[in-house]
């Protein structure tokens, strides 16, 4: 099977103890893996900072992710001068939508400003935005991604494709800037629709929710990003990490 040379795994941290286990167990099984996401989900109370200094003092290398909207800029430069020192070499910042919750006040922290501003605090540091294929116009995403570049940012992280032209699409236009490529499974009804309607995903006419096309597709999907030379990184939902990364690697393509 052809990989890309870095494929990063992304785990939601519910506790830290067996979250450590975890992040142990899929790095000792898979040295395909090269780094870890730790995404900041504002449902789940564990957030990327706590389980980011955990492992970084585990020699993990780790890619917390911090969403602008819930920090205020000094708050932000604390909790990174500190994973900093314990090793951090890179950070994914994204803007993050606001919760439905009343009374909630966002940071006003735009995700230009801020990446301005750490790539200035921290010129050592490896700083990544965003980058979504489906919420505007190739148009305007390209237009905003290449304002990141133009601010500081040093390469992306996409929104999952679940489609191979529409990934190539992109992996054409960031031929010389560090991309990591998202992959995610989708095994139910639900699921899908939670992407169409939530992240505007329009999935291909032959999509199927079983997990023998969803491999074939990752491992397709993995070939394609190391043909571009770009990274790829790994989301398992609605399975374990484990199952996923098994059945991606003895994928029939």
């Amino acid at each position: 099977m052809t990989l890309p040379s870095s494929i990063s795994l992304e785990l939601v941290p519910r506790t830290l103890d067996d979250f450590r286990a975890e992040v142990r167990d899929c790095f000792a099984g898979f040295p395909v893996l090269s780094a870890l996401n730790i995404p900041e989900i504002r449902s789940v109370p564990v957030k990327s900072y706590e389980p980011s200094l955990m492992l970084l003092k585990d020699s993990v290398p780790v890619i917390p992710h911090f969403r602008l909207i819930d920090r205020s800029l000094p708050d932000l430069f604390t909790l990174l001068k500190n994973l900093v020192e314990a090793g951090l070499r890179k950070v994914l910042l994204i803007g993050g939508d606001p919760p439905k919750e009343a009374g909630f006040t966002p940071s006003g922290v735009t995700t230009l400003e801020a990446i301005r501003a750490v790539k200035r605090e921290f010129p050592g540091l490896k700083v990544y935005a965003g980058l979504d294929p489906y919420r505007t116009s190739f148009r305007e995403e390209l237009d905003y991604a290449l304002r990141k570049i133009d601010v500081g940012s040093d390469g992306f992280f996409t929104q999952p494709f679940f489609s191979q032209s529409l990934l190539e699409v992109w992996t054409e236009q960031f031929r010389g800037t560090e991309t990591w490529f998202g992959i995610a499974p989708v095994y139910s009804e639900k699921s899908k629709k939670y992407w169409e309607q939530v992240n505007k995903v329009v999935f291909p006419p032959e999509f199927s929710f079983s997990k023998e096309y969803n491999a074939n597709l990752a491992a397709r999907l993995l070939k394609a990003i190391s043909l571009s030379n770009q990274s790829a990184y790994l989301m398992p939902i609605a399975v374990s990490a484990k199952e996923y990364l098994n059945n991606i690697l003895n994928a029939d393509v």
